[in-house]
């Protein structure tokens, strides 16, 4: 590890009240030189009783809009702590990429320069992202690395396909990950890269770890996150684990530290309607970059270039043409000069893509299964939400939050496939009434 890029906090620690209901505390030991907690997350409540917090990132276009280039940029900065750690030279343009998440002005043109930059890891890699949250930002730190391959862990069930495998995530609101990946990717693979947003408790970075060791023993392994908040008895049960299985495992996060409980309980919150208008908007199709073969027991179908099956980084590389071309498929004298991406659940390193070939000044949004309490109160991130439900979640509920507070002219909803467009229609409904709406469909 690169000591000079942290630099010590004296342990700060800060307080979060959410309304009455909850209190946390929490400590920071150490952060990458230059980057606050304020740049990082907020706190909100989760309608979750396995855990009724939430660590928000105003960086990964989740829960929040974003300009692509803050998005992206966070993986390459993730990305060049890697490379220092493997002993390569850090991307240049590292200080730049921190100036801009930390005062959260976008620099498009810088970003465009720091993506060219690429390395070659030492070991035959594979990267994994987490589903749903950081399949995004693994696929952003891939970016950087030739001769390696990408996949993403996945809620989809998928017809006539057997897991690799599948592993836990206990606290989470859907809990089963599965990867599906080609035969022989994991077996030929000498050190695998583990990408998720934040380590809570570490207890789903063991269950990933022991589940890849179970079928696929020999390798090394490196986690990648933007927040770990393991305090020293859960650090000490990763590292018993990995010693008890004699492997290798090293954390890498740009900001760690510990979090405490002072008390808490979920607010009652009223029951949402799901939306219900109506419209007859038709998607436009794209006939790059082409259909798998695979689908879901609802019939969605997949592109290549999500990394859900396996991505090259040969193939990855045509990601940024496609971009490119996609958006000038669909030039209208009306593209926006604020325009909103919205990606759809996992797939979320295409609409990052998609808009940073546009013009203007994007933002990008994914919906999302995790459902948050809602509050317009001030200092609290999640202002509103809706609800709804689309095909390609198998009937579970989506959200999106804070839609009204965006100052946007055009949206872009990317839809990695359409089967019955009227079931979209609610949704679309919704969205006409922000702006003007373009819907796309990959497959």
């Amino acid at each position: 590890m690169c000591s000079t890029i942290y630099e010590p906090t004296d342990f700060q620690t800060n307080y979060y009240k959410l309304w009455d209901e909850l209190e946390l505390a929490v400590t920071i030991h150490r952060t990458y030189e230059g980057l606050s907690s304020n740049s990082l997350f907020s706190m909100a409540l989760r309608v979750n009783k396995k855990r009724q917090f939430l660590f928000v990132s105003p960086l990964l276009a989740k829960h929040l809009a974003v300009h692509p280039a803050l998005a992206l940029g966070t993986g390459t900065l993730l990305a060049s702590l890697l490379m220092e750690d493997a002993g390569l030279p850090a991307n240049p343009h590292t200080q730049e990429i921190v100036r801009m998440i930390e005062t959260g002005a976008p620099d498009q043109k810088m970003i465009e320069k720091a993506l060219d930059y690429r390395s070659i890891l030492p070991e035959r890699t594979v990267f994994i992202g987490m589903a749903e949250t950081a399949t995004g930002l693994g696929h952003a730190v891939f970016h950087h690395f030739d001769e390696a391959v990408y996949l993403h862990t996945t809620r989809e069930e998928i017809t006539g396909l057997t897991p690799s495998f599948v592993f836990e995530e206990e606290h989470s609101h859907a809990t089963s990950h599965k990867v599906y990946a080609a035969e022989g990717v994991l077996e030929a693979a000498e050190a695998i890269v583990l990408i998720d947003d934040e380590i809570s408790t570490g207890n789903t970075l063991l269950n990933l770890v022991s589940a890849l060791d179970e079928q696929f023993p020999g390798k090394t392994y490196k986690s990648l996150s933007i927040l770990d908040w393991r305090n020293e008895n859960q650090q000490l049960k990763l590292s018993e684990m990995a010693e008890e299985r004699n492997i290798r495992l090293d954390v890498l996060s740009l900001m760690s530290g510990e979090f405490s409980l002072i008390h808490g309980s979920s607010p009652d919150e009223l029951e949402l309607a799901p939306l219900a208008g109506t419209g007859s908007i038709a998607p436009v199709q794209l006939e790059e970059p082409g259909v798998l073969r695979h689908h879901s027991e609802t019939g969605q179908r997949y592109v290549p270039f999500t990394g859900r099956f396996g991505l090259t980084s040969a193939e990855h590389q045509n990601i940024g043409d496609w971009a490119k071309k996609a958006v000038s498929s669909l030039r209208t004298e009306d593209t926006g000069k604020r325009p909103l991406v919205i990606g759809v659940g996992e797939n979320m390193y295409l609409p990052l893509r998609f808009a940073l070939a546009l013009s203007g000044d994007p933002l990008v949004q994914t919906t999302t299964r995790s459902p948050i309490f809602a509050s317009n109160t001030d200092g609290y991130p999640i202002k509103e939400k809706v609800k709804f439900k689309l095909p390609d979640a198998n009937g579970i509920d989506q959200f999106l939050y804070n839609l009204n507070g965006l100052d946007i002219d055009k949206i872009y909803l990317i839809s990695e496939s359409v089967v019955i467009p009227a079931l979209w229609q609610p949704l679309l409904a919704y969205l006409k009434e922000k702006a003007p709406v373009e819907w796309v469909s990959l497959a």
